[in-house]
């Protein structure tokens, strides 16, 4: 046997122990009845400094507030931002404020806000709310939320007739999907003049950008969620986390994708037209909103992880490599992995994710491009 068949032996047996790995880690991921796991604490502990936590969240006393943590919780979950703006006071007001196709419903559903009044011993004179996590069969739920105990977040079991049994529930319409328009390691430029970059970190104030600034998407685990701007009902965009070069100093933080543009589509410096402002509604989810790209809310700190710490890598000039599904400009185990992934429909990918991802150009992906990339990876094709 020669060195050649050995090695595509391994690269097969690799392959299968790929799919076995994520057919039973999807396993694990989708409960009997389909739902979102509850929220760990270890999870918890991060989640405050993601910007459904800090700029787009409108409610004070972040980290030890209902009301903050339950507006965070259902931005995570996916649900409608716009909904979830029209309750933006006091907990025990929100099942008297909730509107734009908000409901309030005595029958607990997953993703439901809980809601206590301000009658409820549990939720005190001011109210309180949660987030339904879990509806079991015996008709207790699980709930998670904030400052019902001496704990910013909790977690517990309630069912009909008990002391902390919520007044009712909120039922919120689900939101527009994240945005796949740009990938990390794209290059883009603004088309607003004095545009509000968010910096990372809770202390430091926005810098204004000036029309055609560059800035490069970084990794991010909320990049493309779909949120309004702090402090405003009436402006929602899709937002990138970006590196942003300033005074020689790479800096990063938060831009608006209503003012951005690949730097392919215009010269730096180009006039575009900025948009007009307008009001979105998530049922319809058929177009964007925006403001004129100032926003003096509170600044996200980010996360303590690899993705956003690392150093500025360079920018493929020549377009995207044939096989880099990730985007990451490299091929390997973590660009099969995400094929495969595609392949047992656990994943969408972009159109220009599947054009790298069609490795033998024949217009599908599927296990046989997993099959040449991986191939690539170790070094047995060009």
């Amino acid at each position: 046997m020669t060195w050649k068949e050995q090695l595509m032996i391994k690269l097969i047996v690799v392959v299968i122990s790929l799919v076995t790995v994520l057919v039973f880690s999807h396993s694990a991921w989708v409960t009997a009845d389909d739902v979102c796991p509850a929220m760990t604490r270890e999870e918890f502990e991060s989640w405050p400094y993601l910007p459904e936590y800090t700029i787009f969240n409108p409610f004070p006393s972040k980290g030890s507030n209902c009301t903050w943590y339950a507006h965070g919780r259902m931005m995570q979950l996916g649900y409608c931002p716009y909904a979830l703006d029209s309750m933006r006071f006091s907990a025990y007001r929100w099942a008297e404020d909730a509107a734009r196709d908000a409901e309030v419903v005595d029958d607990p559903l997953v993703g439901s806000i809980a809601f206590w009044d301000g009658e409820a011993s549990f939720g005190g004179s001011l109210g309180h709310v949660g987030v339904v996590e879990k509806v079991e069969t015996d008709g207790s739920i699980l709930i998670s939320d904030s400052s019902s105990s001496r704990d910013a977040y909790n977690i517990f079991t309630t069912s009909p007739g008990e002391r902390n049994w919520p007044t009712a529930f909120i039922k919120v319409p689900e939101g527009p999907a994240r945005s796949e328009v740009l990938v990390p390691l794209d290059t883009v430029q603004t088309t607003a003049s004095n545009l509000n970059f968010r910096l990372e970190g809770g202390d430091k104030d926005p810098v204004l950008l000036p029309r055609g600034t560059e800035a490069q998407i970084k990794a991010h685990p909320s990049n493309g969620i779909y949120a309004s701007q702090s402090r405003t009902t009436s402006s929602y965009h899709h937002w990138w986390y970006a590196a942003v070069e300033i005074e020689g100093d790479l800096k990063h933080g938060w831009l608006a994708e209503t003012y951005l543009e690949p730097t392919t589509c215009a010269d730096v410096g180009q006039d575009v037209d900025e948009p007009e402002n307008n009001v979105d509604t998530c049922p319809e989810e058929d177009h964007e909103n925006s403001n004129n790209g100032n926003d003096n809310g509170s600044n996200q700190k980010e996360p303590e992880e690899d993705d956003n710490t690392e150093e500025e890598e360079s920018v493929n000039e020549t377009g995207p490599v044939l096989g880099d599904v990730t985007g990451d400009g490299k091929v390997d185990v973590r660009d099969v992995t995400l094929v495969m992934q595609y392949i047992l429909g656990l994943v969408s990918l972009t159109q220009e994710q599947a054009g790298t991802a069609d490795y033998n150009d024949d217009g599908m992906v599927d296990i046989r491009d997993a099959v040449l990339i991986m191939q690539y990876a170790l070094g047995l094709n060009d």
